[in-house]
């Protein structure tokens, strides 16, 4: 199993955060990670999805961050650029 793949199964959850503002990542992230969650999908379908999953990924470099809700190639290449580790 790859790396990313065996960490989501050692988790077991992963949380999937929609982010109406960039400004709110950071403070989403620690959060989660507070609670024991170290992975996040950030959804795509706002236009703070890229932004944050850059915010959180800069904040947290050991944190999963991954995006959901990719519609087409143009979004997971934005997300792959932004950091996201899965789509």
């Amino acid at each position: 199993m790859s790396e990313v793949l065996d960490k989501i199964a050692e988790l077991k959850i992963v949380p999937v955060v929609v982010l109406e503002d960039e400004k709110d990542a950071v403070e989403t992230a620690e959060a989660l990670l507070n609670g024991g969650l170290g992975v996040a999908e950030i959804t795509f379908r706002t236009a703070a999805a890229e932004q944050s999953i850059i915010n959180i990924t800069k904040a947290f470099p050991d944190m999963l961050v991954g995006a959901g809700t990719v519609v087409n190639v143009e979004q997971a290449e934005r997300a792959l650029k932004a950091g996201a580790k899965f789509i």
